[in-house]
């Protein structure tokens, strides 16, 4: 399967750190894809989606190793696997017309509290929040990318960012930092 991988690849720079990601992470990948989905079948099918995807992203990743690479990989075949849990279960999204946008919260909220202490209150969110949140914080992917990488529209990604930021506006504000 590797080599399909590489031959989506068109430098061999771009071979070898895929050949990296693809030796270190496959495994981790695998295991968090069979707990969400609970079947091989859909666990392999999924970490190979994430490796498509990987492939064309690698553009934003520098260093194979580091924490900040792992983190993406983890969110990326996590939604992944929640995507095509999703479709087996056949479960209905609410319609991403019907919440108020509201883009002043993380001005705001970036206004009063350092960095540190964002990604602090990010990492106690719940997972949907968090990963947005991280991918846009941390990461500091626009809009487009984050909805590329989740597999959901740019809308569905924009009105997601805006939800968990009100969730962590409303963590702030209950712990008196905002």
């Amino acid at each position: 399967m590797l080599l399909f991988y590489l031959s989506l690849l068109e430098t061999e720079e771009e071979q070898s750190k895929f050949e990296k990601l693809y030796y270190r992470y496959n495994a981790l990948m695998k295991y968090i894809a069979f707990e969400i989905l609970r079947d091989d079948g859909m666990a392999e099918d999924a970490v190979h989606d994430a490796f498509v995807k990987l492939s064309r992203h690698l553009d934003t990743i520098d260093d194979v190793a580091d924490s900040k690479t792992a983190g993406f990989i983890i969110i990326l075949i996590k939604y992944i696997s929640l995507d095509k849990l999703k479709k087996r279960k056949r479960c209905t999204i609410c319609d991403l017309d019907e919440v108020a946008d509201d883009r002043n919260v993380e001005e705001i909220v970036l206004g009063n509290i350092s960095a540190q202490e964002i990604l602090e209150k990010i990492a106690s969110l719940p997972d949907i929040h968090r990963d947005i949140l991280m991918l846009k914080v941390y990461y500091e992917y626009p809009d487009k990318k984050i909805a590329d990488i989740l597999g959901i529209s740019h809308r569905a990604a924009r009105k997601r960012l805006q939800r968990a930021r009100s969730a962590l506006a409303k963590l702030l504000e209950m712990d008196g930092e905002y």
